[in-house]
């Protein structure tokens, strides 16, 4: 209970008038006429002034009349729930609390979720309650019902996680979930720290139903500041002990004032390997470089951290590096004199620091089918003097799980083509076309792992084809590249555990100026990671799911979360990997027979960004439009301490009965004999 005009409440004290008169108020004896004193006998006796509470009755009433009337004028009211809605009306809420890890910041997470309670308090006894946790996806905690014990059960359980924030989706739920609650007041609550990041202006539109109002509960501090790691840049997989290239560290201070005094430290599996100062000025992003150090063999957790801020959930970055032999490539050509076919080959592989392959250019009559094993990706390249050996040692290392490349030039026969490798190539080739103009590969799948790094240039369809193979590609096979007439120049098929490319063109530029464009050395890099490599990130955002490939025997690993648990929920996917949900930050560990390989997990760094976005302009942009049907703007529905009096009227009844025990006071002062006073 509150009071309006806590004031008046000083009145009470005027109760205690009636005790004072009570006590003080002294009855005199009447005089009585004696006609002498000199018969009695005087007594010496102390007098004792007792003073007695008499007519109880009277005394009680005068007090709680003069009480009545005190709290009368203070105005009380209840704060709590009401017996029934205010308005008569049916209500349904909806309470959406922010759980990203933004709401670990300070104490506004308590906040949060003191403001869900006072709404729960504040709700009448019949108004239905749905309560819904959300972050980058939502969770509802609660349907719709009219019971405030189970909301406030469900607020206490809450805890934020490490998510990011969405608000238009968790707006978008609130809205579904108010469309099944009939007929009356609805309403939803969005208690948030409003973070610019988590309203994604480019995600389709959200719009509210026009019966339902959004009240947004802002729990932020007015002045919050915080530094981040906020990315690295790093080779997942490297083939030298000493790290050639550069880790670029990404520092960001998004906070008001510059920070002079923070300092950043590498480590390479929790040993420190450089440390370095940093200032940072407000409200930018900041590189650190390491590089020139050792890194063993096998998988290495890596870290980079900042210090100088008291939110340190996002100071630190994890990220993973392998140390692995490189990749052997065998290119199978044909013998000749001058410039071997797989010359362009050799000079892609060789250009650059940290080669993840190592080629190898052999004749087709130098090859021993049984040592294939050894190399990760055969490329039989426009190479006369295929044997049906040969053959049979390519089909066998094809569905052992090997990538193999075919490149069908001048010197490749293509009914011997389709009778030795026909039962693993993807097309059936067909007769040679070459003219004095050219052929653009204007038609190229960019949604295809292999061209995905190609997407945005559009210059490989700019590649100019003056000789090729006319092909079918066979059932099951994809043609992820061809020319403007639609003929096929790279396609992809799978034999066994492996995967073939057939190009129907040349891999140097006796057919084409591909090797002469900038293009050729990222697509050649690209089938061969796509055919042999296995996809390598040197860190992974929470929420993605990674892969955890079978070991060489086929057997797949244990995984261990951060924390320490066992991953028992992983799931297997078409290639016979497992796949999971990174749910945790820091380094999943992947347990094989006889090495460990760890896979790092981080936030998603934008969430540290804790610029507020316009709240005003947020609860616009999910208002119906102005034409519907009751389209207005929200404005908060919690009533005032003065329209919470005015609805209850509790001094009415106060004033009425403090009056009603006057009238009886006086009634029954006047039948109650009092010694009459001299």
């Amino acid at each position: 209970m509150a009071f309006l005009n806590p004031i008046f409440l000083l009145g009470a004290m005027a109760a205690a008038l009636p005790v004072l008169v009570h006590l003080v108020r002294r009855t005199r004896a009447p005089r009585i006429q004696f006609p002498s004193l000199m018969f009695l006998r005087k007594i010496e006796q102390k007098t004792i002034r007792r003073r007695k509470l008499r007519n109880l009755l009277l005394l009680l009433m005068r007090c709680a009349a003069l009480l009545l009337l005190a709290l009368a004028f203070a105005r009380p009211f209840f704060t709590g729930s009401n017996p029934v809605s205010a308005s008569g009306d049916h209500i349904s809420t909806v309470i959406l609390v922010d759980g990203s890890y933004s709401m670990r910041y300070g104490d506004v997470f308590n906040r949060a979720r003191q403001s869900a309670r006072n709404m729960i308090n504040d709700a009448a006894a019949d108004e239905q309650l749905s309560i819904v946790f959300f972050a980058k996806s939502y969770q509802v905690l609660m349907p719709l019902k009219a019971d405030h014990a189970e909301a406030a059960a469900a607020l206490n359980q809450m805890q934020p996680g490490l998510d990011s924030t969405d608000y238009l989706q968790a707006i978008q739920a609130g809205d579904a979930i108010l469309k099944d609650a009939g007929r009356g007041q609805h309403r939803i609550y969005l208690i948030s720290d409003f973070q610019d990041a988590g309203w994604n202006r480019a995600a389709p539109q959200v719009k509210l139903a026009p019966d339902v109002k959004l009240f947004p509960i802002d729990v932020s501090d007015a002045k919050a500041a915080n530094l981040a790691a906020s990315g690295v840049i790093a080779d997942p997989v490297v083939y030298a002990q000493k790290y050639a290239g550069k880790i670029v560290a990404r520092f960001s201070n998004f906070g008001l004032e510059d920070v002079d005094t923070a300092a950043v430290e590498f480590k390479l599996n929790d040993l420190p390997v450089e440390r370095k100062p940093l200032k940072l000025t407000a409200g930018a992003t900041h590189n650190v470089e390491f590089t020139g150090f050792n890194v063993p063999d096998g998988s290495n957790r890596a870290t980079v951290e900042i210090t100088g801020d008291s939110f340190t959930l996002d100071n630190k970055f994890f990220f993973a590096i392998r140390r692995d032999n490189q990749t052997r490539v065998l290119a199978i050509d044909t013998a000749g004199r001058g410039r071997s076919e797989s010359f362009f080959l050799q000079q892609s592989l060789a250009a650059g620091e940290n080669n993840q392959h190592a080629l190898t250019a052999k004749t087709a009559g130098s090859v021993n089918p049984s040592e294939l094993d050894p190399y990760r990706v055969v490329i039989v390249n426009d190479a006369l003097g295929i044997t049906e050996g040969l053959a049979a040692g390519l089909r066998n290392f094809v569905e052992r799980g090997g990538g193999l490349i075919l490149a069908a030039g001048k010197h490749t026969d293509a009914s011997d083509f389709n009778r030795l490798l026909g039962s693993i190539a993807p097309a059936q080739l067909g007769e040679v076309v070459q003219s004095r103009g050219y052929a653009l590969m204007s038609q190229v799948k960019t949604d295809h792992p292999i061209f995905g790094a190609f997407a945005r240039s559009g210059r490989l369809t700019s590649t100019r084809v003056y000789g090729y193979h006319r092909a079918t590609a066979k059932e099951g096979a994809l043609t992820i590249a061809a020319l403007d007439d639609g003929s096929p120049i790279l396609v992809e098929g799978s034999a066994g555990r492996g995967k073939v490319l057939l190009i129907t063109t040349t891999l140097d530029t006796s057919w084409n100026d591909l090797p002469l464009t900038p293009m050729f050395l990222p697509l050649v890099r690209q089938m061969l990671e796509y055919l042999g490599g296995r996809e390598a990130a040197s860190s992974y955002t929470i929420g993605q799911a990674f892969n955890t490939p079978a070991d060489k025997d086929g057997s797949l690993p244990a995984i261990d979360t951060p924390g320490g648990k066992r991953v028992d929920d992983a799931r297997r996917n078409s290639s016979g990997e497992q796949s999971v949900d990174a749910a945790e930050i820091g380094f999943y560990r992947l347990r094989y027979r006889d090495r460990d390989e760890f896979v790092a997990v981080n936030l998603d760094t934008k969430e540290s960004d804790l610029t507020k976005t316009n709240v005003d302009e947020l609860v616009a942009s999910v208002l119906p439009a102005p034409g519907d049907n009751n389209a207005q703007p929200a404005q908060s529905p919690r009533l005032t301490a003065e329209e919470k009096e005015a609805k209850q009227r509790l001094w009415l009844p106060l004033l009425v009965t403090a009056l009603l025990l006057f009238v009886a006071e006086a009634i029954i002062a006047r039948r109650v004999r009092v010694p009459k006073l001299i």
